[in-house]
């Protein structure tokens, strides 16, 4: 779902969303010798999402820094983590994720 501020999802407890970071072709003659890396943060109010902007102590979530290969990132909506670096989230309760992007020279 999108809205005028983003993609809207309802996910359920036990759902999983992956986010997957695409691999670019290898520069060319006619590709610029640019790629873009992402870094993917999970936020704790609407209010940084709307303004893209990271306060407190980073969550980051995911970083796209291999153009040459595919990356997956799964998020596994559960309430409690046996992991110690899990994400938990609560039901009936908003998250956000932002991401922030450079341009580097290949």
């Amino acid at each position: 779902f999108s809205d005028d501020r983003g993609y809207v999802l309802y996910p359920q407890i036990g759902d999983r969303l992956d986010l997957i970071c695409p691999a670019s072709d290898p520069p060319g003659l006619r590709a610029p010798p640019e790629y873009e890396y992402y870094k993917l943060y999970l936020v704790s109010s609407r209010e940084q999402a709307d303004r893209c902007e990271v306060t407190g102590t980073p969550n980051l979530l995911l970083t796209c820094d291999k153009p040459t290969s595919d990356m997956r990132f799964t998020i596994k909506f559960q309430e409690y983590s046996p992991n110690l670096w899990g994400h938990e989230f609560k039901t009936m309760q908003d998250y956000y994720i932002i991401g922030e992007w450079e341009v580097t020279k290949s």
